[in-house]
């Protein structure tokens, strides 16, 4: 091999591979990430690419990743956006002020993930529109999370597009970017002849024995090989003596040449490496007057360079910012970081994280301007960066309780909205390990962490009621800390649903005025008794939900959708939960989001989207260690199995959440697995069973308080008490439903409602009361509920005789199982049609016909069902269900229910009946 066109020595190959790649990218759009070793050549090739697109006509915008900014977010996007300020003014001004609040440029309300993404990409197509446009990203391992999702989400978003992504990094440190699919080039050592080639091209005056030497040594590794000759000079009789191979350190080689610079220039060095983005306003703001100028002697040395727009300084090669900073001295470093952080007193988090590192004695003034980084940082819903940033001021805190509450509110974020338990964890067990009393943050963390990954309610109940019993409490709104613990206190009582956990609750929320519906007030009072909502709660709700879609606090949008669940309001939750599950960013906030949309497909009757986004939740939170979550999945997915007719589904999930929620005591679960186990046996006829399920959740004729499940199941409990002939129950439970005074609160518990009171009404009244019930406004969004009350009006006008009109009820309920693909409720409905005589008759083998009815009962007897239970669901007497299969067994020429089974499907299959 021999020396490339832009004079690499022994890169041909890869050279035309990078020259394919540009000429994709400028047609269609392409990625490349060029992976190897430390000082492989990755650079050279990065700076030799960059300089053939500029010749091809491409717009290059350039980026680097920095060890020392890791921990900030969005670092490396602000790189590559601070190269194009003109583009950015152009974009529409949502797409402009999202990049802006994400990157501290700008004040607002904080955009979501996705909105920041989707407005970097918008920025990448305006700077390519007039002509093809390079990002070149250098040391991709050391890119923070937050620019590294961006740049993931842009590599896979640029077919189609004349965008190029052109990144490196090392082999060893690039995990998070192999696991994307992304393409890639390894750049191996040079070889042998290669090595030679370029050091006597380079060092002319060395003697050949002293380039073998350096070549061997350094095993191709081109930097090394450059450094280690430069490093020679005119010792080139002392052989061994200098050569060390590739182990020896090259950031040594760089410290030397930076060591030798005027003491003002490292200075101003100092400074572009700890800033990061090498923006030339901050750094002549840092370091004063003509400091720009004192650059010129690294200039000269090839140390750095001025970008092209004049805008931007760049490091020759990552290892000379770090030789920069490791030839400083920590004094050196603090004084650096102050000056930085004087220079940026209009970007907080920067700013904060400057003081920070400049800070290394207990400081309250600088820990409270790190604190308030992390509330933009929330703000802005970055997560990580406020846990980080909270960690730190902790750190910088003087008094113990103060740092206690810092370090429990970052584990209470790392749990609830990140979805980091380990950390969680982590971070409490330096809170626990302090002597001093447990803090409201601590309790809630602690009681959090062991309701979600081990459901341990107790304890959970235990740990807040002590801490909130010993918090003052104010008669107006409780304070952050105080919120955060009665809301985890809430949860642990939500899922528990037991009275001597619920009962201390009350008198809690008794001493609290009214609150935002996202408030921890409002949720405890909507769950201890959902007829208590005022109009005006609802209102209020309605206003927080329209204000959803500029809301990009997981925290918020969490709450305020799990208030909107109680009340049949998740539709317009809908856009914003889903963008805290598409951003990523907040795992643990995109468990409770994923139930929000698995609830909302449910309940408007798209069993498969439903089925599936549970599966996913229950898949994550075992993944992560939520457990509690995972159960609330499975509950989902049984009621979904249970409206489908799939019962061999929902007896899993069921038997799922009884196993792990039983020996636990979470009564709730339990009761949402009776509620899916209920609904199930109804589908199926199994009015029996289904009666038993709804009544462990509560006894017929009482709505227990904090027993959402109560109210919801109460339309199963009334059908299957009907059936079964316990009319007092039925009547006594509808009573219960109607006088809660639910109906008010959304149409679907309007529709509950009157259904069952036209279920228990005298038989005058019952048409009337059908057809209000079917009549109410807004009742058609929800299509179960709606095919069900067609159900049971078609049953009971058939019980009354008038099976013409039943025939209506029943074939627009069939429909509309059909439609939803209820299977075994499409079957119970066309069941019901045919015993009105609608279908016609099957034939016997002897060819004697079958009656409509008895055609039903030898069905019904066939699927193991006893006498008394088909009586049930015909409305027939038991007596004339043993009549009907009395003559149905010699018409089929059999003797015994065993061979019902195989009698039936050997009969000739029936013409299509009409449909009404």
């Amino acid at each position: 091999m021999g020396v490339g066109p832009t004079g690499l020595v022994g890169r041909e190959g890869e050279l035309a591979e990078l020259a394919a790649f540009l000429d994709m990218a400028g047609m269609e759009g392409a990625v490349l990430l060029l992976t190897g070793d430390p000082g492989v050549g990755k650079t050279a090739l990065l700076d030799a690419t960059a300089e053939q697109a500029v010749a091809n006509g491409m717009r290059v915008v350039r980026g680097s990743g920095d060890e020392y900014e890791t921990d900030i977010s969005f670092a490396v996007l602000h790189q590559l956006v601070g190269s194009l300020p003109d583009e950015l003014g152009r974009l529409p001004r949502s797409a402009r002020e999202a990049l802006e609040v994400a990157l501290g440029l700008g004040a607002g309300a904080a955009p979501s993930r996705i909105a920041v993404l989707n407005a970097a990409l918008s920025l990448f197509d305006e700077a390519a529109r007039e002509r093809p446009l390079l990002l070149v990203i250098d040391d991709l391992h050391a890119v923070d999370q937050a620019s590294r999702a961006a740049v993931g989400f842009v590599a896979r978003r640029l077919r189609g597009r004349r965008i190029g992504l052109l990144g490196a990094g090392r082999t060893e440190a690039d995990e998070p970017f192999r696991s994307t699919g992304l393409p890639e080039l390894e750049i191996a050592p040079l070889d042998d002849a290669d090595a030679l080639r370029l050091l006597s091209r380079r060092f002319v005056h060395l003697p050949r024995r002293v380039l073998s030497t350096v070549a061997h040594e350094a095993q191709g590794n081109p930097l090394a090989l450059l450094e280690f000759a430069g490093a020679s000079g005119g010792r080139h009789g002392q052989g061994a003596g200098w050569a060390s191979g590739q182990g020896r350190d090259v950031r040594a080689l760089y410290g030397a040449r930076v060591g030798r610079l005027p003491h003002r220039t490292r200075e101003v060095l100092l400074l572009a490496a700890l800033e990061g983005s090498g923006d030339i306003v901050v750094l002549e703001a840092a370091g004063g007057p003509g400091s720009l100028e004192e650059l010129a002697p690294a200039e000269r040395d090839h140390l750095v360079m001025v970008a092209e727009n004049g805008r931007v300084v760049r490091f020759r090669h990552p290892l000379v910012r770090s030789a920069v900073i490791d030839g400083s001295t920590g004094e050196q470093r603090r004084g650096a970081h102050r000056r930085l952080a004087d220079a940026l007193g209009d970007q907080p988090e920067r700013r904060g994280d400057h003081l920070a590192r400049a800070t290394t004695a207990p400081d309250e003034a600088v820990a409270a301007a790190v604190e308030s980084a992390a509330r933009s940082s929330m703000r802005r819903g970055d997560a990580d960066g406020a846990i980080a940033r909270l960690r730190r001021a902790a750190e910088l805190s003087p008094d113990r309780t103060v740092r206690r509450r810092r370090l429990s509110r970052a584990a209470y974020v790392a749990a609830w909205v990140a979805g980091h338990l380990e950390v969680s964890h982590e971070i409490m067990r330096e809170v626990e390990g302090d002597p001093a009393a447990r803090s409201l943050l601590a309790a809630a963390t602690a009681g959090f962490l062991v309701l979600v990954t081990e459901g341990d309610a107790d304890t959970a109940h235990a740990l807040l009621m002590e801490a909130i019993e010993h918090a003052p409490m104010s008669p107006g709104p409780p304070s952050a800390e105080l919120e955060t613990a009665l809301f985890t206190l809430t949860l642990a009582c939500q899922y528990s649903g037991r009275p001597e956990h619920w009962q201390p609750l009350s008198e809690v929320l008794a001493q609290l005025p009214a609150a935002s519906p996202a408030a921890a007030a409002s949720l405890g009072r909507v769950h201890h008794d959902l007829g208590s909502v005022t109009d005006g709660m609802l209102r209020r709700l309605d206003e927080e939900i329209a204000r959803l879609r500029d809301q990009s606090d997981a925290d918020v949008v969490v709450r305020t959708a799990l208030t909107a669940s109680y009340l049949d309001r998740l539709p317009g939750c809908r856009e914003a939960v889903s963008r805290v599950i598409r951003d990523g960013g907040a795992v643990g906030s995109s468990m409770p989001a994923l139930m929000f949309v698995a609830l909302d497909d449910l309940y408007s009757g798209r069993w498969q989207p439903s089925a599936d986004a549970a599966d996913e939740l229950i898949a994550l939170s075992e993944e992560t260690g939520y457990h509690l979550f995972a159960q609330v999945g499975h509950y989902i997915a049984a009621m979904a199995a249970a409206q489908r007719g799939d019962l061999d589904a929902c007896r899993r999930h069921c038997e799922a959440v009884w196993e792990w929620s039983g020996p636990r005591g979470l009564r709730r679960l339990e009761n949402c697995a009776h509620q899916a186990a209920a609904r199930a046996a109804l589908g199926a006829a199994d009015f029996e069973t289904a009666f038993r399920h709804a009544t462990a959740i509560c006894d017929p004729g009482v709505l227990p308080p904090f027993n959402p499940e109560a109210v919801w199941s109460a339309p199963d409990l009334v059908e299957a008490a009907v059936r079964t002939g316990r009319h007092a129950e039925a009547r006594r439970h509808a009573d219960a439903l109607r006088d809660a005074g639910v109906g008010r609160l959304s149409s679907r518990l309007a529709l509950s409602s009157a259904t069952v009171t036209a279920m228990t009404s005298a038989a005058e009244d019952m048409v009337r009361c059908f057809e209000e019930a079917l009549a109410l406004p807004g009742v058609e969004q929800w299509p179960f509920e709606v095919a069900h009350a067609r159900l049971a009006y078609g049953e009971a006008l058939r019980r009354q005789g008038l099976n013409r009109d039943a025939r209506v009820q029943l074939a627009a309920a069939r429909d509309r199982f059909e439609g939803l693909g209820s299977r075994s409720w499409e079957a119970r409905a066309a069941a019901e049609l045919r015993a009105t005589g609608m279908t016609r008759t099957g034939r016997g083998k002897a060819g004697e016909a079958l009656t409509p009815q008895e055609l039903e009962v030898a069905r019904l007897a066939a699927t193991g069902l006893s006498n008394p239970q088909i009586a049930s669901h015909l409305f027939l007497s038991p007596r004339t269900v043993s009549s009907h299969l009395y003559h149905v067994f010699p018409k089929l020429g059999i003797t015994s229910r065993a061979e019902l089974r195989d009698a039936l499907e050997a009969l000739p299959p029936e013409p299509p009946a009409a449909r009404l």
